[in-house]
């Protein structure tokens, strides 16, 4: 069973819009009716994306469907490389940076180690509040969002705003993975900007070498089977 599925129309709507979902009402004179489900404009000039912006540019993108192949020890999921591929042009089209020898495969490890390709995949470790195909926690939902901490915010643009259950979808759940890379490689050091380390910060920049070291290894004997 393919672990996407196209939302239903008024699950989406394009950036700058919000979906007002279905909901009683009642008028001046007490009569109780139903709104339909709409689309309304936001207000403000903050560019963030909700999980319904993040369904509509996918859903309404050009795809590259180039095969990725698979992960040792896992089933191949062809069905996110799509999804692997268009985040990260996305990102990289709105002026975000990854290492310039990043293999979009090294995504799907990324998601192999993570959590084995559960869409609701809890976190190892209990005091985490990790969550979704790229273990998403929640002090990342709020650096995500533009939330302040101590008067400073991580990120300086091109928010997302999520709640925890919004990343049981994978398409959701890699955008806002591939956006928190791009933006802890952004954070390393100039000199120290390498593909070992992006993958290191991604978990802890104090205590990722072996998560790093890893991904890495997975990567490495993913390679000679790959795409059989």
């Amino acid at each position: 069973m393919s672990l996407i599925k196209r939302p239903r129309t008024l699950k989406m709507a394009p950036p700058g819009y919000h979906v007002v979902k279905r909901h009683l009402k009642v008028s001046e004179t007490g009569i109780k009716y139903y709104v339909k489900a709409h689309l309304r404009k936001n207000r403000g000039v903050k560019y963030v994306l909700l999980p319904e912006n993040i369904l509509y540019l996918y859903w309404h993108g050009e795809h590259d469907n180039t095969r990725l192949g698979k992960v040792f020890g896992f089933a191949e999921y062809p069905e996110l490389d799509s999804a692997i591929h268009f985040w990260i042009n996305f990102w990289k089209n709105m002026g975000l940076t990854l290492p310039a020898d990043f293999d979009p495969f090294l995504i799907k490890v990324i998601i192999a180690v993570e959590s084995s390709f559960r869409i609701k995949a809890d976190p190892r470790s209990k005091i985490s509040s990790a969550y979704g195909l790229m273990q998403i926690t929640n002090w990342t939902r709020n650096d995500l969002k533009g939330v302040r901490r101590k008067g400073k915010m991580s990120l300086q643009n091109h928010y997302l705003d999520l709640e925890r259950q919004d990343l049981e979808d994978p398409v959701i759940s890699i955008a806002a993975g591939i956006r928190w890379l791009s933006y802890k490689y952004s954070s390393i050091p100039k000199k120290k900007r390498n593909l070992f380390n992006v993958i290191r910060a991604y978990n802890d920049w104090n205590k990722g070498e072996p998560y790093a070291k890893e991904v890495i290894d997975l990567y490495n004997a993913s390679q000679p089977d790959r795409f059989k």
